[in-house]
């Protein structure tokens, strides 16, 4: 009775919270979108807001206060002396091209008047992969060659305070310097697209910048309401966690579905957010159970695995206690579906993965239908994964054991 009141007294007599909940009570489009941490969505409506010929009502004023922004942030770095505040006010924009998604680049300006090139990278949640930048870099210069009297500055634009790979080309913007630029375009021009400008932002600061007036807030009611708001978050609907908890509900269904002619598979224990299965023809290779890993210790599992929101399917050479273990980690990883851009650890090869579902932080889940497409899309991989290792597994066949499950580990899958 007594946390009823507390969430009594936090939801009902507290102005600070009906102070912040009016912040949050106003329609979004972009998050009815499902927009918050799409990055593609991100660069779609950019692309349309730095384009002076879309009927956004800015003109170049969006596309001016952008490139400003990246003036006043790289003009420091020698790669970039084409782009200073003072010739970003001289400009021609009327004549800009915005291309989208162009040889895998975001979004890329081109200034034909300036003879300017601009690639611009962008990330919200996720990081920069390896060789990524000077690979969009190369493809640029090739095309737009300096030799022809082309200058390019490549924008890097991040959430995060992290550094581009190729420093030596690449300079970062910051989502927050982005968000400034954008709010100018507001104060300086009255248009048709202000009020779509003016979500974006809001957007913006509730879910990716720092917004020091909602933080404030947010302390007073923690200091005030702390134990209400703990239960509140402990108690949170998890649509993700639902749709898990309906998969393990069923994983001995799951596992018969997954078996086949040459197949067979078991449920080999559960953790929070992983549920195992095995191979019932591979216990009786050479060495097989001789794992630290689970209480069965077998070597080799397939997991399913709830990562945040998404749900994936790995196939695991996880830990051993002696040398059979690298025995299998020879023979297989040359043999690996997956290869991670890291290399492995002693202790755990990723022989092969599968993404099954990822859902956005607003969806409705469907939990039945799409319990029964992961079903499909789990039975798939294991069969995959099994006639591709199988063969590779045979050489480990122990004779002793020939006439159990003889049928699992033949040379044929």
């Amino acid at each position: 009775m007594e946390i009823e009141n507390q969430i009594e007294r936090l939801i009902v007599d507290d102005r600070d919270f009906i102070q912040l909940e009016s912040e949050f009570d106003t329609f979004c489009p972009f998050e009815a979108l499902g927009m918050v941490r799409s990055e593609i969505r991100h660069g779609n409506l950019l692309a349309y807001l730095l384009d002076p010929l879309r009927p956004h009502g800015f003109n170049t004023e969006i596309l001016r206060n952008f490139l400003l922004a990246a003036a006043r942030n790289v003009s420091v770095r020698e790669h970039v002396a084409a782009l200073k505040p003072l010739d970003v006010h001289l400009l021609d924009l009327q004549d800009a091209e915005i291309r989208r998604e162009w040889r895998n680049i975001d979004l890329l300006i081109i200034l034909h008047s300036a003879k300017l090139i601009i690639p611009i990278e962008l990330k919200i949640e996720s990081s920069q992969g390896r060789e990524q930048l000077k690979r969009y870099r190369a493809i640029v210069e090739d095309t737009w060659k300096q030799s022809n009297g082309w200058a390019h500055v490549c924008i890097f634009l991040t959430k995060n305070e992290e550094e581009p790979d190729d420093l030596a080309h690449w300079s970062s913007l910051q989502l927050a310097d982005l968000a400034q630029a954008l709010e100018t375009a507001i104060i300086s021009t009255e248009v048709s697209g202000a009020r779509l400008l003016q979500a974006y932002l809001r957007m913006l600061r509730r879910h990716h910048l720092d917004d020091e007036r909602l933080n404030e807030l947010a302390r007073k009611l923690w200091s005030r309401h702390s134990e209400a708001l703990a239960f509140l978050a402990d108690h949170r609907p998890d649509a993700v966690g639902n749709l898990f908890a309906a998969l393990r509900d069923q994983r001995q269904e799951i596992a018969i579905r997954m078996s086949g002619p040459s197949r067979r598979l078991l449920n080999d224990g559960d953790q929070a957010s992983i549920m195992r299965f095995a191979f019932e023809g591979w216990d009786n290779l050479r060495g097989f159970k001789t794992s630290r890993w689970t209480e069965s210790k077998r070597l080799i599992l397939l997991e399913l695995k709830r990562e945040g929101l998404k749900l994936v399917a790995y196939l695991y050479l996880g830990p051993g206690v002696g040398s059979e273990r690298e025995e299998y980690a020879s023979a297989l990883d040359k043999h690996r579906l997956h290869r991670p851009t890291a290399r492995a650890g002693r202790d755990w090869m990723c022989l092969a993965k599968r993404d099954l579902f990822k859902a956005n932080e607003s969806d409705d889940i469907d939990v039945e239908n799409i319990t029964l497409m992961i079903s499909k899309t789990l039975e798939a991989f294991a069969a995959d994964v099994f006639q591709h290792f199988n063969p590779i597994l045979a050489p480990f066949r122990d004779p002793a054991n020939s006439d159990a499950a003889d049928y699992n580990i033949s040379t044929h899958a």
